[in-house]
């Protein structure tokens, strides 16, 4: 029985080492990905010696991890855009209407928004100069634009039951915000400086489209 008992042990051992080797795999991606994240940030592009670098590892690594150059863009801006629709999904809570109000929900909104995009500008600008020529880019950025539109939406239907929101077609008015919302990747708004009259004006122009009552 005890040496049954070994062996059981013994044939379960693969299994875990296998899911440590799939972890540090994951991990060393995410750093890789981290690496070229950082990279572009500070330098407007990557390649792989200087990504490898920042990752604490090899160019040979990188290029196990991603065949190409656009694949490493692709992975880039993928933990981007997540990133991107988690911070919607933190700032378009109907709780923080209900708590602020919304023309103080619109100027917490926006600032918020504009520093997310001044952070990763330098990204977001090269993953534009390559999505045409590329298909995974956009699809991409099809899949998270639905779920940020379906964000607004829900945060729309939310407030108008409150009635916070003025009436209207919920979907529509999400599409709207998702096409505003990405007019906030424009330079003057990557310098907006929080309390200035451009971040009044345009954060009392989101309120007063939203508002039940015009903004009057």
């Amino acid at each position: 029985m005890k040496t049954a008992a070994r062996s059981s042990n013994t044939a379960e051992t693969p299994p875990a080492t296998g899911r440590a080797a799939a972890s540090k795999l994951e991990r060393t991606r995410q750093k890789l990905v981290a690496g070229i994240r950082a990279e572009v940030a500070d330098a407007g592009n990557f390649n792989a010696d200087r990504v490898a670098a920042r990752a604490g590892t090899s160019p040979a690594t990188f290029y196990n991890h991603f065949a190409t150059k656009d694949d490493a863009l692709v992975a880039a801006y993928e933990a981007l855009m997540a990133e991107l629709a988690d911070s919607v999904a933190a700032d378009c809570r109907i709780e923080r209407l209900l708590d602020q109000g919304l023309d103080d929900f619109a100027l917490n909104w926006l600032q918020s928004s504009a520093a997310f995009f001044a952070d990763n500008a330098a990204l977001f600008r090269l993953a534009q100069a390559a999505i045409e020529r590329s298909r995974e880019l956009r699809e991409l950025f099809r899949r998270y634009e639905d779920s940020i539109i379906g964000t607004y939406r829900r945060f729309i239907e939310l407030g108008q039951a409150a009635n916070l929101i003025r009436q209207g077609d919920a979907l529509a008015m999400a599409q709207t915000l998702a096409v505003v919302s990405e007019g906030w990747f424009h330079p003057l708004v990557q310098k907006l400086e929080p309390g200035s009259p451009l971040h009044r004006e345009m954060a009392g122009s989101l309120a007063r489209a939203l508002s039940p009552d015009g903004g009057t």
